[in-house]
């Protein structure tokens, strides 16, 4: 590698990987081979390696050493190394790597070179011991040896023939072999260390002890060398690295180095002086004796370990000034020179302190935050725009210029906030901040322009405010005032706010000086004349008398109310130019708005949305997967698998015991794609249909609803899903029938962010739709937040109001505030805002102790007094607060009192625990205290779940008051009728109110005689203008009840009176504007000239509706007759306008195809039209028939409703395929049966009626033809079994009679049944021996039973005795 720049090399045999990593790390040893750090061994070529190290000092150690020794798995290996990749001496002994030889010899004599350490050959010379080691061991082997110092060399000579060995060769090889034994020894003896280091050769030459008798030190170059044993100069060579002095370098962050350095030098001075410190680039440098140098350095670590941080939280402006000025210098120079231990500050995302002591951080951090601050400071008024918040921003960057004009010290920013208003933020210094918040402060009382509001005492003045301050005689200023009614009549004052402050106070002084009175005129045409041509008049009495008049509202209205009583004589003759108002029938029906879980609710049928015919996709369908089980999930893959759904469509399935609900209605919905998307109408359709099932099913009286489509699978906005919900309701309403359905109940979950929302549209929308034309629509309309009150036992009425207090009109209001933040969202801003901004200010200079209550004035507040408290979060100090709101009502004689749900808001007190503490401050007041003043207390709760915690803590705490519920009241109820013809009135059925409409004149002045004198002229202008007409009784015989609304309603356009007069005489007066009067008189004319063609059409109407019948098929299958008009219309094919039918719906007709298409929807209808015979009116759903035909079977087509309903209810219990369904029409039979049927229900009229059911019959073909054209016959009672009676038998289910034992089967096995109408009356038990029901009454032996059954509770078979009580009205035949 290119670090390992400096190479040595030498030859040894081939070496394994392994092998030369155990090399390579001899070199990288010091004591053992002088080295260092090194790169890998790498064999260049033959038998030469090289290994390279990254310091020239280490190569220059290895190489001083020359011979080196490793021992290896395979044995030791024998190294010399060189500077040169040269091959050694290929005559030099294998046997010896770790010296060089030469060797002589001849027959006699043998001499060999040694090549040694020029310094072991001076400490064998000199040191005696070693050197009589050597030689002795030579002599042993018959050898001398002598040093040559110039060569580097020991010579050694020995005699040949004192060798041992057989002949010349092995006798000098034996002697070498013993030879190089001892130098081999020689080696590993001694040791030859070559001290590079010149601090470390210097301190070996100066120490005397380093040298002895067995240990040399010799210098040469600068550098030193000891030699002597190994083990001798191993031991020296430690003790001379001791005392070498150690430079360290220490990598370090400057900024912590300075938190610690007076710390660390005080250490070092006390415990390491000799060693001395160096400052480098991000290092301290260290210089002395070893361990006092790393003792040094642990102590530096140890006190960087110490270093401790705090985050101090403060705001983004205040860490971007702190970054742009020069205060982190500044505080950290402030800090070293008054704390303890220094502080650094370091900004990021928050500001770091640091330091070494934990006081000296907190006393930095209390530091920053007493001297740094942020304020920010809302702009008033004008001041937040322009042009004065260009002026502003002028002032405020003029002062924090001249702030700054050393240094950064005070910034200023302007932030735009909601609703167009401004905040000046100002960060800085404290007091710099302050000084700016003054000059602020001083422009906005000074100089910003503001406004104020001033309440008029008379709503008429804000129209004509002008002419009050002409009147008045007000200065011009630079003060606007503009007239105002919202949100109460007043003025509003706009200027300066000094200037504005001082009209206000002159405006009010003046105002009330101001004289009024009222002129009440009879009728209220006196407004409509001045109002028009009167209007010159009147102003010249305001000019002439200094006064300004004004209109008020009148006293009574209406003036006229009419009544249809029973002396109402109908005519037959109707209006030509309109048709009649429709009669809109009541629907049973009631609504209710419930808060819960649809899941929960205990009803017949409960409507859930789904996806792709799948109920797990939306969350109700999960919630009721999870509550039913596998039981609910059958059932709907069972009814499911037998059809397939399109958007809009119906699934109906039977619900398990474990749901509060009988079946469960799937509608099949679309995700969101527009208002005008099919997913509006597919959701509309499914609705309208789940409506249609609930009438249609007779046995269910209640369905419940969710609000479909605002969850996170459809995705609905909620306001077009709740108007799609509530306009389906209501076009349910308009129907004429809502059979058994009693209660329908809209779902709201109360734990949504949108509950509220929710609730409040919804219950907007189905108001809107609980009356049709002044008509009630549906019975009531209630909800589970109705207002509640309760009279307790001291007479005290409690009032739960789900709503806000702003709209609260009591004497006392109570505000929650925690009297210092009064802009916080909650009923504190909303309270403060009507109050304004005087009751504001008088809240900020109170001082409040805990759990004490403070009275301001209202303010703009309509009270009398609003009382502010603070909860503290803490139920028994709300208790007693409102235990004082109480006391302070009654001691100030004030007779009401609205509370909200202290601390349940903002506070975040659980409702439960506010409900609680709050009712058990009433009770404790109501019931210890006699209260003679206080009659009505309000608590008002704006949030669902704050009602409903207070709603079910007072029905426990106060279960023995006298609870009333306030919903939205039942309207006036209709009866369900045909549309009648226009009545005429007889001149007494007219009742009017014996006090009329009046005018009303509000005179304004600036003294009491301007305006008595204004007052007499005006009323004497009037009486002028005014006349009256009398009309006799005979006059007003032929007006209808319409002629008299159109009368009224010109009455009232005219603003004149109508009296009835009293003595009996039915004449009846008009009075007023003589215009108006002439008018009156024309209309009766023209009423009684229509009178007598009305009558004409009534008759003709009348006479037709009897002899033909026109039908609509109505969407739910049946056939409806149209009403007498448009009969009357279709008829005579007068249907360019139209046709009217009888729930008011319009449609357009084409009567060649015989349909009708309607207006509103383009929904098409079927027509039908009926001609019945003279004696016998055809039911609806008939065909026509010829006069002389008495039977007609008509096959009724599979696409038809009412096919589709006859089988369906077949197949609810029978499983067999319906093949043919006919209807029978058998005059005859039908004729006696409705005469039965007329009879039963006259005779049971108080007990249940005719009783009539569709019931089975099963037949034969044989027996077939029979009962069609003659009916069932009880003369064959018998055939099948007479077990309870010898009648005709009749089943309440299809699979009975589809037995083959009724049913016969013919030869090509399809059987016969009938659908039969059947009249069951009233029934007991039969018996098999009964030809007749059993009388009801012993005493009374012709009064009986109508018809037997087989069991009383809940029967399944019915038995009847007389042959018109049963009518066969369709055959089925089926297979």
């Amino acid at each position: 590698m290119d670090e390992f720049q400096h190479p040595l090399f030498f030859e040894a045999r081939d070496v394994t990987d392994r092998e030369r990593e155990k090399i390579r790390r001899h070199f990288l040893k010091k004591r053992d081979s002088g080295g260092g750090e090194c790169g890998a061994v790498e064999k260049i070529g033959g038998n030469i390696y090289k290994i390279s190290f990254k310091e020239k000092e280490d190569q220059e150690r290895v190489l001083q050493r020359k011979f080196h020794t490793i021992s290896l798995p395979s044995g030791e290996l024998h190294l010399t190394v060189s500077r040169t990749d040269s091959p050694q001496n290929p005559d030099q002994p294998s046997t010896s790597q770790s010296f060089q030889t030469r060797k002589q010899a001849n027959k006699k004599s043998f001499k060999k070179i040694f090549k040694l350490d020029i310094y072991l050959l001076y400490y064998l010379r000199g040191n005696l011991r070693a050197n009589k080691i050597l030689r002795k061991q030579l002599s042993c082997i018959d050898c001398t040896v002598d040093f040559n110092l110039e060569e580097e060399e020991a010579v050694v000579r020995g005699d040949i023939n004192k060798g041992s060995g057989d002949a010349f060769g092995s006798a000098a090889e034996n002697w070498e072999i013993q030879v190089d034994r001892v130098f081999i020894g020689l080696i590993e003896r001694y040791q030859s260390y070559h001290v590079v280091d010149p601090k470390s050769a210097r301190i070996l030459l100066q120490d005397l002890s380093f040298v002895t008798d067995d240990l040399k030190v010799y210098t040469e170059g600068g550098y030193a060398v000891v030699v002597g044993e190994v083990e001798a100069v191993n031991k020296r060579i430690a003790i001379l690295e001791k005392s070498v002095p150690t430079r360290k370098e220490l990598p370090i962050v400057e900024k912590q180095f300075k938190l610690v350095e007076e710390e660390f030098n005080r250490h070092m001075t006390a415990h390491c002086p000799e060693v001395k410190i160096h400052k480098g680039n991000a290092t301290i440098i260290l210089e002395g004796l070893d361990k006092d140098v790393q003792q040094a350095a642990i102590k530096l670590d140890e006190l960087i370990k110490k270093i401790k941080e705090k985050r101090v939280k403060i705001s983004t402006a205040l860490l971007t000034f702190i970054k742009s000025s020069n205060a982190i210098s500044k505080y950290q120079a402030r800090f070293q020179q008054n704390l303890r231990n220094p502080v650094s500050l370091e900004v990021g995302s928050d500001l770091v302190l640091s330091s070494l002591s934990p006081d000296a951080l907190d006393e930095a951090e209390a530091a920053l935050h007493r001297d740094l601050i942020v304020a920010n400071v809302e702009l008033q008024g004008a001041a937040a725009v322009r042009p004065d918040f260009d002026r502003v921003k002028e002032i405020m960057i003029k002062a924090k210029n001249e702030a700054n004009c050393r240094e950064l010290r005070v910034d200023v920013s302007f932030i735009p906030g909601r609703s167009g208003t401004t905040k000046v933020r100002l960060v800085g210094y404290n007091e710099n901040v302050n000084k700016l918040k003054e000059v602020l402060h001083e422009y906005q009382i000074n100089q910003v322009e503001t406004q104020e509001v001033l309440n008029l005492p008379l709503p008429e003045l804000v129209d004509s405010f002008d002419k009050v301050l002409k009147m008045i005689g007000m200065k011009q200023t630079n003060v606007t005032l503009k007239a105002s009614h919202f949100p109460s009549p007043c003025v509003l004052v706009s200027g300066p706010r000094c200037l504005v402050q001082e009209t206000q106070r002159n405006l009010n002084a003046t105002l009330a000086s101001l004289t009024s009175d009222k002129l009440v005129l009879d009728g209220p045409g006196a407004q409509l004349y001045f109002q028009a041509e009167g209007k010159v008049s009147k102003e010249l009495v305001e000019d002439s008398c200094h006064v300004l008049i004004r209109e008020q509202q009148g006293v009574n209205s209406p003036i006229v109310k009419s009544s249809i009583t029973s002396s109402v004589t109908p005519t037959p003759a109707p209006r030509t130019l309109q048709t009649s108002p429709r009669s809109i029938s009541v629907n049973r029906t009631s609504l209710e708005i419930k808060l819960g879980s649809l899941v929960d609710e205990q009803v017949n049928v409960l409507v859930v949305p789904m996806l792709s015919s799948q109920p797990t996709s939306t969350r109700i369908g999960n919630c009721l997967l999870k509550r039913a089980g596998s039981a609910l999930k059958s059932n709907f893959d069972s009814m499911a698998a037998t059809c397939t759904l399109a958007p809009g469509d119906v699934l109906q399935v039977d619900a398990p015991s474990s749901l509060g609900c009988s079946k469960l209605f799937f509608i099949e919905c679309l995700p969101w794609d527009g208002v005008r998307g099919q997913s509006v109408q597919a959701l509309s359709n499914g609705l309208k249909r789940c409506l249609d099932l609930c009438v249609q099913q007779h046995l269910v009286c209640s369905v419940a609803f969710t609000v479909i489509g605002p969850g996170i699978l459809l995705k609905f906005p909620l306001r077009e899903a709740i108007q799609v919900l509530t306009e389906s309701i209501g076009q349910f309403g308009l129907t004429a029938s809502s059979g058994s359905l009693s209660s329908i109940h809209i779902v709201i979950k109360p734990d949504y962010p949108d509950s509220e929302q929710c609730y409040h549209d919804v219950y907007k929308q189905l108001s809107i739709h609980m009356n049709q034309g002044g008509q009630a629509i549906f019975r009531s309309l209630r909800s589970d937040v109705d207002d509640i009150t309760m009279t307790l036992s001291s007479g005290v009425k409690l009032q739960l109001v789900f709503g806000d207090i702003t709209n609260e009109t009591t004497d006392v209001i109570v505000n929650t505030t925690n009297f210092r933040n009064f802009q916080k969202d909650g009923v504190c801003k909303d309270i403060l805002t009507v109050a304004g901004p005087e009751v504001v200010a008088e809240l900020k200079a109170a001082i409040v102790n805990r759990g004490q209550s403070f009275a301001s004035h209202p303010g703009y507040f309509p009270c009398e007094a609003i009382l502010h408290v603070n909860g503290h979060k803490d139920a028994g100090i709300i208790e007693q607060l409102v235990c004082d709101v109480i006391e302070y009502c009654e001691t100030s004689e004030l007779e009401s009192v609205a509370i909200p749900a202290i601390c349940a808001g903002a506070g975040g007190l659980d409702p439960g625990v506010v409900a609680s503490a709050i009712l058990r401050g009433v009770k404790t007041a109501t019931s210890t205290t006699s209260l003679n003043f206080l009659t009505d207390i309000h608590l008002v709760l704006i949030k669902i779940n704050v009602f409903l915690a207070f709603k079910e803590e007072a029905m426990q705490m106060f279960s023995t008051a006298v609870i009333n519920r306030v919903s939205v009241p039942q309207l006036p109820q209709v009866q369900q009728k045909q549309q009648q013809p226009p009545s005429s009135v007889s001149s007494g059925t007219l009742h009017t109110t014996s006090t009329s409409n009046q005018s009303v004149f509000l005179f304004l002045g600036l003294s009491r005689k301007d305006v008595d004198d204004a007052m007499t002229k005006l009323k004497e202008l009037y009486q002028a203008q005014c006349s009256a007409q009398t009309f006799k009784k005979e006059e007003l015989a032929g007006l209808t009840a319409d002629d008299m609304e159109d009368l009224k309603q010109l009455v009232k356009t005219q603003g004149l009176c109508m009296q009835m007069d009293q003595s009996g005489q039915g004449s009846l007066t008009v009075s007023g504007l003589k215009d108006g009067v002439n008018q009156v008189m024309q209309m009766i004319n023209v009423f009684l000239q229509g009178s007598l063609r009305r009558e004409m059409r009534v008759r003709k109407e009348e006479d037709l509706y009897t002899r033909v019948a026109w039908c609509i098929l109505g969407h739910n299958g049946n056939w409806q007759r149209l009403p007498k008009t448009a009969n009357h219309n279709l008829e005579n094919k007068d249907v360019a306008g139209g046709i009217e039918d009888a729930q008011g719906i319009k449609w357009r007709v084409d009567l060649q195809k015989f349909e009708a298409t309607r207006i509103m929807g383009f929904v098409t209808a079927k027509l039908k039209r009926l001609v019945n015979l003279s004696d016998f009116t055809f039911p609806l759903y008939w065909d026509n028939m010829a006069d002389d035909e008495n039977l007609k079977v008509v096959v009724l087509q599979p696409s038809s409703q009412e096919y589709r309903t006859v089988k369906e209810a077949f197949k609810r219990t029978v499983s067999k395929t319906v093949m043919k369904i006919e209807r029978l029409q058998n005059v005859h039979l039908r004729r006696a049966y409705e005469v039965q049927k007329k009879n039963l229900s006259d005779k049971n009229k108080q007990e249940g009626g005719a009783g009539e059911k569709l019931l089975y019959h099963g037949t034969t073909e044989d027996n077939c033809d029979s009962i069609m054209k003659t009916g069932f016959n009880r003369r064959f009672a018998g055939q099948n079994a007479t077990s309870y009676g010898l009648g005709t038998y009749f089943a309440v289910k299809a699979s009975y009679s589809a037995s083959p034992t009724y049913s016969r089967p013919a030869f090509d096995g399809t059987q016969l049944m009938f659908v039969a109408r059947v009249l069951t009356g009233l029934y007991t038990q039969g018996t098999s021996s009964m030809k007749v029901p059993p009388p009801r009454n012993a005493l009374q032996s012709d009064d009986r039973y109508d018809s037997v059954v087989n069991r009383i509770n809940n029967p399944s078979m019915y038995v009847v005795f007389h042959d018109n009580q049963a009518y066969p009205d369709y055959l089925i035949t089926f297979k």
